[in-house]
């Protein structure tokens, strides 16, 4: 019992330091910044089969913003009305340029073909579900006034109507990622690839997306690294995002998250990159904890193991997990309590299963992209 209430004591410095390392980002905002070079701006989006939410979320973008402002949004070979939906939109917005994914099929092969028609400085990418206006961008694109911005990623938050037991989990979730992975507390910051700011430039050194990753994202992120390009998470005005409003929805996204994440891994270690390993080692520790300290108990005889070290993983887990969510603010009541009884576990066992699962299925020599429905809202 000692034990579990150090790890909670633990948690909740853990989770507290994430916290205030994102608070602080706010003052990035504050900054009185030189107008003397003001940097264009272009929204980049790939749409595929988006036909609930694509129009919301183009007029969302260009309603009240000025005509300097364009919106690309390349329609990724949509079996739907996603690419008539847009023919229209733009007869009405002339700063929206509709084209279509000539090439292979896919997101990163799709953003491509955005950034080959890209002129601006600054370049905004988001996922067809996004809602954001004109003061999110104009508040986050003031940052590359300083020449040591390179890449920003935005706070987010969902917008779904539907608070499913996997829409609630997921709020659990994303605060522990963001306290401590897009914060950059204890590793690079890595990011999603919606919510995201990036310099054209960048792409000159770095290079496109990789058709062939699941993860564009994690792929984009691992290049930057490599070029010490650094990504800053900004808690400015948030992104407005769906998540996954069935449980096997989310599952299913997550083992494509995960799946692509340790190819890529792999791949990396073959080019003779050993970080990765490191990380494949470090997650793979998180995830069977329990279960190797169940075995090292039974080999070493060291009853501790059980009695001393597994209450304070669970301490410090719960603890970091539950305060990383509880100090985010807009929770329903009915929700934390979900979460404060059931979620944490409840998520670790999810992640578990999904990790155990994308190992297996890694060494597949195909894997497919799986697309979340959307709510129509």
């Amino acid at each position: 019992m000692v034990s579990f209430v150090y790890g909670v004591i633990i948690g909740f410095v853990f989770a507290f330091i994430g916290y205030v390392k994102n608070h602080f980002t706010k003052k990035l905002l504050d900054v009185n910044y030189s107008d003397d070079v003001d940097y264009s701006v272009v929204a980049v989006i790939a749409a595929k089969n988006e036909e609930s939410v694509i129009e919301n979320t183009v007029r969302n973008l260009l309603t009240n913003s000025p005509r300097s402002f364009r919106v690309i949004v390349v329609d990724d070979k949509s079996t739907d009305s996603t690419y008539k939906i847009l023919s229209e939109l733009s007869r009405e917005f002339p700063n929206l340029t509709v084209v279509r994914n000539t090439g292979a099929p896919g997101k990163s092969e799709a953003l491509n073909v955005a950034l080959d028609l890209v002129k601006e400085d600054i370049v905004l990418f988001l996922d067809a579900d996004a809602r954001v206006d004109w003061d999110f961008i104009k508040e986050y694109s003031k940052l590359f006034r300083s020449p040591e911005i390179n890449v920003v990623f935005t706070d987010f938050e969902s917008y779904n109507q539907s608070r499913t037991l996997a829409v609630i989990l997921q709020d659990l979730y994303f605060s522990f990622i963001k306290a401590f992975v897009y914060s950059g507390l204890f590793s690079p910051t890595i990011f999603m690839n919606s919510g995201v700011f990036i310099r054209r430039k960048v792409f000159d050194i770095v290079g496109k997306f990789d058709p062939q990753t699941l993860v564009d994202d994690f792929d984009l992120a691992l290049r930057l690294w490599k070029r010490k390009l650094k990504v800053k998470f900004v808690r400015g005005k948030r992104c407005k995002i769906q998540y996954a409003f069935r449980l096997q929805d989310l599952f299913k996204q997550h083992c494509r998250w995960y799946i692509g994440g340790i190819k890529k891994i792999f791949e990396q270690f073959s080019e003779g990159y050993y970080l990765g390993i490191i990380a494949i080692v470090a997650i793979g520790a998180f995830v069977l904890f329990p279960i190797l300290m169940l075995v090292l108990a039974y080999l070493l005889k060291a009853d501790y193991l059980l009695s001393t070290v597994m209450p304070l993983f669970w301490g410090i887990l719960y603890s970091s997990s539950l305060f990383s969510y509880l100090f985010h603010d807009g929770h329903r009541p009915k929700e934390i309590l979900i979460n404060t009884i059931i979620g944490v576990p409840v998520m670790y066992a999810f992640f578990q299963i999904a990790i155990l699962v994308s190992f297996v299925r890694s060494f597949e020599k195909k894997s497919t992209w799986y697309k979340v429905k959307r709510e129509k809202i």
